[in-house]
């Protein structure tokens, strides 16, 4: 038995190669896409509550009129 008969043909070998890293590639550009797109519609949501808050007249609270609104509320243990 020859040493390298368990590697599959060379074209399909490259065609397999190829397809993983398409596969990797495409994987890596929809999660950068869908990790983008969720901090713009944050931001978008923040400012369009902020502008419906004030157009009613109602308190605009602190995380709003914070740039970086990252505010992580801890639960306090008993």
């Amino acid at each position: 038995m020859p040493m390298g008969q368990w590697l599959p043909e060379p074209p399909l070998l490259i065609s397999l190669i190829s397809a993983g890293v398409a596969a990797l590639a495409l994987g890596a550009f929809l999660f950068y896409k869908q990790a983008t797109t969720t901090d713009q519609k944050g931001k978008a949501n923040k400012e369009l509550l902020k502008q419906l808050l004030e157009g009613f007249g109602l308190e605009i609270p602190a995380e709003l009129n914070e740039e970086e609104g990252n505010v992580i509320k801890t639960i306090k243990s008993p």
